[in-house]
């Protein structure tokens, strides 16, 4: 993690003459010397190196499928893989079985540190530039931003190694002008409130996200005024949240935890008393159809507030959509399970259930196989929607296909990750707000609404939903929400991590999943209650009325695809018939609970309370560092 300045400056040079085929990102040039005097000489070749510290956002090790599809798992609503016996490093890694020598958290540990010194050459470098303070009108603006930006790019790398890590090195110069590059451990708290002062700077230096072409910027996928304070709130929640100590061995929270909350609630109220720059787009679906997976993320109501967009064709692309998704043609995808028990939160009206949730996979270019309800899949990077461009997957040993297989090697989507959405923003807010005033006001309750109402399509198709007055009933009506809202975005770990729930949620999510799992199709035992949150459906908790049988269209028609998922009737009640009708294909869809066994046995089966919390330091590191110490509790 720690390398001579020559090694980073080169990297840095390297990585941004690598940027070209990233269509939305400004595309650098290659430049010709490795002395940093030259590369922030000119406002072009800092934005070059800027956009090297963008970088390790992207990758394998980095939001390409790492940090985003290993980390954040498992939890109540998902589990990466149902094999409790596999050698699989992914796979222990999200169960809570990740030891100091997985490269899973190894590799990803490096990047997050080779972005730190990437920034630290920026925040250290461009302030020092003569057109910094003294260029034109538009140089100065353009310089200020990319400085905003390097401040918040450190902040999330170093967000993501304390919320993993617990307490890490901290470095806040470019290795060339330290002193001591083996560095010892420094509080996450003190490396928090570091950033919480970095990112009020990058505020003021930062325009808005509309704002951009007046000083001379295209409108991209760079991070703007409203990703600093957005990612701000985030930080202070965290910082106000329980962490696991490593001297304490144990759940802690600081004992000032509202003074963080204060700055969360004030952050995200000033970002919505501006909703032109910062809003919910109206429609769920589009939001990850029309936007994340047709390569756009200027949605026009700046719901994406903070993306790590993925470079096409380099090493900076991502593996979303391949492992992660639905199959098509045989290819890819069922990467993370959906937990029946978190299908079941949805009710039946919500549109987020159909967006997240998918049971079903492609096959023949076109058609919609049903699933069982113990193989269905995340959706918000299912291959189906991607476009422009979209990609074709051969139909495998089809006789009657005529796509070519080459595509059946296809290892990269281009498909970027949400860190942050508007909609964040908002159950922030209403959060901070229930915390600070013993309960939630009518703005708090109006925020969770207008989230809850935009996964209702807009409207409520039946009677809304009794939102909680009271402090308690609010917090447990906002986590659920929380958990419906972010399904499948790599939130619902971390939010648990930081309201103590995840200990709780782990054993109560496996309670029910055994006793779905000792079900017959007439008997169920009683579902044991979820104390943390709202309990999910009441139609949910006996498997008599969950149907036996499901039955789908088999039509090879493209507006089925571009439909929502194939099958008839409800999810949850009987049906009305057993055989299947002429026309329909039938579904076992549920038949008793031994098909949920493998749940049961594989669902974070390594969680061991004031351990799993935190993913171990990654010895590779503490081998070369032997201030590196203590380990985590534990490991």
């Amino acid at each position: 993690m720690n390398q001579n300045k020559l090694f980073y400056i080169c990297l840095l040079i390297a990585i941004a003459t690598s940027l070209g085929a990233c269509k939305k990102f400004l595309e650098p040039e290659a430049v010709s010397s490795f002395d940093t005097e030259y590369v922030f000489d000119n406002v072009q070749n800092a934005r070059k190196a800027l956009l090297g510290t963008y970088m390790s956002l992207a990758g394998d090790y980095g939001y390409g499928i790492r940090i985003s599809g290993y980390w954040p798992y498992d939890s109540d609503e998902m589990l990466k893989g149902t094999n409790a016996s596999t050698n699989d490093e992914g796979q222990l890694l999200a169960k809570y079985l990740g030891i100091p020598s997985n490269l899973q958290i190894t590799n990803p540990f490096n990047q997050l540190y080779q972005g730190i010194e990437r920034a630290n050459l920026c925040i250290y470098n461009i302030p020092q530039m003569p057109a910094y303070t003294g260029g034109s009108a538009q140089d100065q603006a353009q310089l200020k931003r990319m400085h905003g930006e390097a401040l918040v790019l450190r902040a999330q790398y170093y967000y993501e190694l304390c919320r993993n890590f617990g307490d890490v090195p901290a470095q806040w110069l470019p290795s060339q002008y330290e002193s001591e590059l083996y560095k010892p451990r420094m509080s996450r708290d003190t490396i928090y409130d570091h950033l919480l002062k970095d990112l009020l700077l990058a505020e003021d230096l930062m325009p808005w996200r509309l704002d951009v072409p007046n000083i001379g910027d295209p409108i991209d996928q760079r991070f703007t005024k409203g990703t600093a304070k957005a990612l701000r709130a985030k930080i202070a929640l965290t910082r106000g949240g329980y962490s696991l100590s490593v001297s304490q061995q144990t759940m802690v929270r600081p004992a000032d935890y509202q003074e963080y909350y204060k700055i969360a609630r004030d952050e995200c109220a000033s970002i919505m008393a501006n909703p032109v720059q910062h809003s919910l787009l109206s429609s769920y679906k589009s939001l990850f159809k029309d936007y994340l997976l047709a390569h756009n993320l200027n949605d026009p109501a700046g719901e994406f507030m903070m993306v790590a967009s993925m470079a096409s064709g380099t090493n900076a692309d991502s593996k979303l959509g391949i492992q992660t998704g639905t199959r098509v043609n045989g290819v890819g995808g069922g990467g993370l399970n959906i937990l029946p028990t978190y299908f079941y939160m949805f009710d039946s009206t919500d549109v987020r259930r159909d967006v997240t949730c998918v049971p079903y996979e492609i096959t023949f270019d076109t058609v919609k196989t049903g699933h069982t309800l113990n193989a269905v899949y995340d959706g918000k990077f299912r291959k189906e929607w991607v476009s422009n461009p979209s990609f074709v997957f051969s139909a495998g040993n089809s006789s009657t296909s005529s796509r070519p297989a080459t595509n059946n090697s296809l290892q990269n989507m281009q498909l970027s990750w949400p860190l942050i959405r508007f909609a964040d923003v908002l159950l922030w807010f209403a959060e901070a707000e229930n915390e600070l005033n013993n309960g939630p006001t009518a703005a708090a309750i109006e925020a969770v609404s207008s989230v809850n109402r935009r996964g209702h399509g807009g409207n409520y198709t039946e009677a809304a939903p009794v939102i909680p007055t009271d402090k308690t009933g609010f917090f447990k009506f906002l986590v659920k929400e929380r958990m419906l809202e972010f399904g499948n975005e790599g939130v619902r770990k971390y939010d648990l991590l930081r309201w103590n729930l995840l200990s709780t949620a782990i054993q109560e999510t496996r309670a029910r999943l055994t006793a779905w799992s000792k079900a017959t199709e007439s008997s169920h035992p009683a579902l044991p209650l979820y104390t943390y949150m709202e309990n999910g459906p009441s139609y949910a908790s006996d498997a008599s009325q969950l149907p036996t049988y499901l039955y789908f269209v088999k039509t090879p028609s493209r507006s089925d695809v571009d439909g929502f998922n194939p099958f008839l009737y409800s999810f949850y009640k009987p049906g009305p018939i057993e055989a299947a009708p002429a026309g329909l294909v039938r579904v076992n869809w549920w038949l008793g609970g031994s098909s949920i066994a493998s749940f049961t046995n594989a669902f974070a089966v390594g969680f061991t309370p004031n351990k799993s919390e935190l993913m171990p330091l990654p010895q590779t590191q503490r081998d070369v560092n032997p201030n590196l110490s203590p380990q985590n509790p534990g490991y």
